[in-house]
């Protein structure tokens, strides 16, 4: 069996970015299947919402899985799973049964954290970080080009096309990733904790499904107030249990450490300060240029604006590694934290022609590009090798969760400043100067990691691996 480097590195990635790619085609094509399905508006949301449950739930259990178990057996697994998912949904005859292919798919973001405990598995330390880069940049690069891609897809092949390409893609991915991977040790011994999993998934799932439908019931609905109250109450009972288990699904007391707590807040802020971009850009470019601020863009234009953000992103990861041996990791987090806040400053403060979006848009596609690879960098060098794969599961939920409240407050902030339906200028302004604050949050966050590598027991520097792992010893590039 050929085991390359190239090959372990690229089939995970491919799969991410086409699942990527395809999440991010979803939301345009919506109209067209709420007609083709008959669906109701409340239906339709279901079809994002499921997903974004499952991966919610899924994303820290996959995680755990895979810092006991053999990674390239849960690699294929996940594949098959998620691409079961997309023929399901790709063949559904109802939004009933869409909604169902869509939670099973939802499983797909797992594949993040797994990603990063298979690099440090069977990479040396430099390629690990390599591979850790690409998976970000390619991820940003894949959503840029959803928005682009979207358009001209559904109306030439119809939105059933999109899943049956994902499938493709998967099934390519999938097929290069049992050439290529190799078996990986078991890292951890023990149990898998079910009913820290089973807690957990039942929080996260109350949580999420308040912060969507608040846009809808509103934040002070008893509905709201109830789903909030039930995620606190589980949420807390989880913490409960996890620190009684001996073998716990994550450990909150290594998670508590400098590092991983200062990567964890750094993903919830990129996410939540992420929320400029997404929810008031798009609607901001599309207003007419009459207004004097909006650019009058329709949707293939907003993804060709939307677009630099995936190219940044994509080109500076894989320099993220040289960049932490030239400056420093902390540095290089710090770096990355303070682009996210400049690009939204930049579209706070200039946004009246097209280079001007652009470059905020850069300007922050290369800092959460920076920051998240330089993040995940951290997880793989100080946590140790049975939880690295669990502790970046809690960074991307983290991601997601204040991905998801940052979109609820941005569309708060948004209508606040509406005026006969249209958004008025200073709102936009306000959402951006928002996003720019909380960015400098991550600043804060970066700062409590420590500078150098710790060990795992005494949180003492200590030098980076220089050997090879044992599953690549004697393979060649």
């Amino acid at each position: 069996m050929t085991r390359s480097r190239f090959g372990i590195i690229g089939a995970p990635v491919l799969f991410i970015g086409v699942f990527q790619l395809l999440e991010m085609m979803l939301s345009p094509a919506l109209p067209l299947i709420q007609r083709e399905l008959a669906a109701s508006p409340g239906e339709i949301a279901w079809i994002f919402m499921g997903g974004l449950i499952s991966s919610a739930i899924s994303t820290p259990v996959v995680g755990r899985l895979a810092d006991m178990y053999d990674k390239r057996t849960l690699l294929l697994t996940l594949m098959a799973v998620t691409s079961a998912g997309a023929l399901v949904s790709g063949l559904a005859p109802n939004v009933l049964v869409l909604i169902a292919g869509q939670a099973v798919q939802g499983i797909w973001l797992g594949m993040l954290p797994l990603t990063v405990g298979l690099f440090r598995d069977t990479l040396d330390p430099e390629r690990g970080a390599t591979g850790n880069g690409l998976v970000i940049g390619v991820a940003a690069l894949a959503g840029a080009l959803g928005l682009i891609l979207a358009g001209p897809l559904t109306s030439a092949l119809g939105y059933r096309s999109l899943f049956f390409l994902a499938l493709a893609g998967a099934l390519v991915a999938a097929l290069w990733a049992w050439r290529v991977v190799p078996a990986t040790p078991r890292a951890a011994s023990g149990r898998v904790d079910w009913a820290g999993g089973l807690l957990l998934g039942g929080g996260l799932a109350l949580l999420m499904l308040g912060l969507t439908t608040s846009s809808n019931w509103g934040w002070t609905a008893p509905a709201t107030i109830a789903l909030f109250a039930a995620a606190v109450l589980t949420l807390g009972l989880w913490t409960i249990v996890e620190l009684r288990t001996g073998d716990p699904l994550v450990d909150l007391r290594l998670l508590a450490g400098r590092s991983p707590a200062g990567v964890t807040a750094m993903g919830f802020v990129f996410g939540f300060a992420s929320f400029g971009l997404v929810v008031a850009l798009p609607l901001m470019l599309s207003l007419p240029a009459e207004t004097g601020y909006g650019l009058g863009a329709d949707t293939l234009w907003i993804g060709l604006y939307m677009f630099p953000l995936g190219i940044a992103g994509t080109l500076v990861a894989p320099l993220v590694g040289p960049m932490t041996r030239l400056l420093g990791r902390r540095a290089v987090l710090v770096l990355g934290s303070a682009l996210v806040s400049a690009g939204t400053a930049v579209l706070a403060f200039w946004h009246s022609s097209p280079w001007q979006v652009v470059a905020g848009v850069t300007v922050m596609g290369l800092g959460g590009s920076i920051g998240l690879t330089s993040g995940l960098n951290v997880v793989a060098a100080d946590v140790p090798a049975d939880r690295a794969a669990g502790v970046s599961g809690v960074v991307f939920v983290a991601k997601s969760i204040g991905g998801t409240f940052g979109a609820q407050l941005g569309g708060m902030v948004l209508a606040a400043g509406t005026v006969a339906g249209v958004p008025a200028e200073s709102s936009f302004v306000n959402t951006y100067l928002l996003s720019a604050v909380l960015g400098l949050l991550a600043v804060g966050a970066a700062l409590v990691i420590p500078a150098a590598v710790r060990d795992a027991q005494g949180g003492h520097p200590v030098s980076a691996p220089a050997t090879k792992p044992a599953a690549l010893q004697g393979d060649t590039l």
